[in-house]
């Protein structure tokens, strides 16, 4: 019996192996994969695809062997290469990752895939301007290649170039109807613009079960979602969703489900920090907590998200309703909590939540970038922070180190209340001081700041004692401080 050549058997195995992989069969492939690596250890093809199959399955360390096999096969193989790079993105060893994605490139310099996942790379790590080129670079490769310019958009975004950063993503909506990532996207773009009906619409999809990026999924509850129905007798349960600055920012539109649209009965599902601080929060009826896991669902007509309640407010005539203070602290709370010295009294938080993913360009490094404002004279300076960071006031003696004592919101705002003025990053504290009504000076990120402060704006119509002090993107935080200490020299 004559045998086949073995190319015609290899192609055949190759043939099966792809086939199950589209069929979803990835043990089985694994096995057909194995196996003929063990009689040809040197087969190209299969060490590829063994590599391939790994990352995708998640392990690492067995995909980086295979590729660093195929590759001393073939040294110079750009595939292969950008694979490697993708092992070890996704190991977070970002610098091995962009010594192969640029060896890649130089092997192949007409890589879109590779441009993309580079571009994808230096984004992380906020060098926002070599992204841009890599992004250009993939998309004047393959005009229609949809996923790099969707990253770009986001990377527009990040960067403040609104416009563009829109058109792009109205291109993606319309190459790839249903994209929930870029239709959540382009809601907080058009929010940062101004452009609410739409904004608040297309951030609806920040919990659409088809984002792969989704903020969070919806609890399924036996109640219908509201979406402006008649609440006249009605009972609302409000269920908090994200950050506890967003229950502080968002919380005012559960007065007025009462006062304006005459729900019968408000009931808030939030966060356990904030109880004590809801209760001065008029026309609530109660307030649960959200991680009591015993707790029975209460009777209901309706049900919504805090988020999407600004949407059924913006034909008022006070879409942001920024009649101030919607909190309150009570005097027997604030006596708890006496500020010594004398001058103006003025309260500090420089870092948020570690946790946040743009906290790298939101935080301060150190309390130390702040301290040339110590020197201004006739005020006393108050630590508000908690967590992160909090230790730091250790080395300012002159400073009164509250924050490291606060349990919850309530003292927190009991300390605000007595002070003149809350300077601070963007962090749920200064959501608090515009809640209470406070003066409050904010430092905003030069890269990737938020959707809630609306562009080329130093006020907020979200709260109008607050006054914005961004971050130019070829500025240090010192440029920031000193217009901040100039500012306090002229009141």
């Amino acid at each position: 019996m004559r045998h086949k050549p073995r190319m015609g058997n290899d192609l055949r195995q190759q043939q099966a192996v792809t086939q199950l992989l589209q069929r979803g069969k990835q043990d089985e492939a694994w096995r057909k994969i194995r196996s003929h690596l063990t009689l040809a250890p040197n087969d190209g093809w299969f060490l590829h695809e063994a590599a391939r199959l790994a990352r995708r399955a998640g392990d690492i360390d067995t995909a980086q062997r295979y590729y660093q096999r195929a590759l001393t096969l073939s040294p110079q193989d750009a595939g292969l290469l950008n694979g490697l790079g993708l092992t070890h993105y996704d190991a977070g060893r970002f610098a091995e990752a962009e010594q192969h994605y640029r060896a890649a490139l130089q092997a192949h310099d007409r890589y879109a895939a590779c441009h993309n996942n580079y571009a994808i790379l230096l984004h992380k790590q906020h060098r926002y301007s070599a992204a841009l080129h890599q992004y250009r670079q993939a998309m004047r490769i393959q005009p229609d290649y949809t996923e790099a310019r969707y990253g770009m958009s986001t990377l527009l975004a990040h960067m403040g170039q609104l416009q563009e950063a829109e058109s792009q993503m109205q291109r993606v909506m319309h190459e790839r109807n249903g994209d929930r990532r870029c239709q959540n996207a382009l809601g907080m773009v058009q929010l940062q613009q101004g452009n609410f009906a739409a904004g608040w619409r297309n951030y609806q999809a920040r919990y659409a079960t088809d984002n792969p990026e989704r903020f969070f999924t919806l609890p399924e509850l036996p109640i219908r979602y509201w979406q402006g129905e008649d609440l006249v007798g009605m009972t609302l349960l409000v269920r908090t969703e994200q950050g506890l600055g967003d229950e502080i920012q968002f919380c005012r539109f559960l007065s007025r489900v009462k006062s304006e649209k005459h729900a019968g009965k408000v009931i808030m599902i939030g966060n356990a920090a904030l109880k004590p601080l809801m209760a001065s929060l008029k026309d609530v009826d109660s307030y649960l907590i959200r991680e009591d896991k015993h707790q029975a669902l209460p009777q209901a007509d309706y049900w919504c998200s805090l988020l999407d309640l600004p949407q059924h407010f913006l034909n008022s005539p006070q879409p942001f309703n920024a009649d101030v203070p919607y909190l309150s602290s009570a005097p027997e709370h604030q006596a708890k909590w006496p500020i010594a010295g004398t001058g103006k009294k003025i309260g500090i938080v420089w870092k948020g939540s570690s946790a946040h993913k743009n906290d790298s360009q939101r935080s301060l490094s150190h309390l130390s970038e702040l301290a040339t404002l110590f020197s201004v004279p006739d005020t006393h300076w108050v630590s508000l922070q908690k967590g992160a960071g909090e230790e730091e006031v250790n080395h300012f003696p002159h400073l009164q180190p509250l924050g490291a004592q606060f349990t919850d919101y309530q003292d927190t705002a009991a300390v605000i209340s007595q002070l003149d003025l809350v300077i601070g990053v963007d962090t749920s504290v200064i959501h608090l001081a515009g809640a209470l009504g406070k003066p409050c000076w904010v430092m905003l990120p030069a890269w990737a700041r938020d959707w809630r402060w609306l562009e080329n704006r130093e006020d907020t119509p979200w709260y109008p004692q607050m006054r914005l002090f961004a971050r130019g993107q070829d500025e240090e935080w010192s440029t920031v401080v000193a217009r901040i200490k100039q500012a306090l020299q002229q009141q």
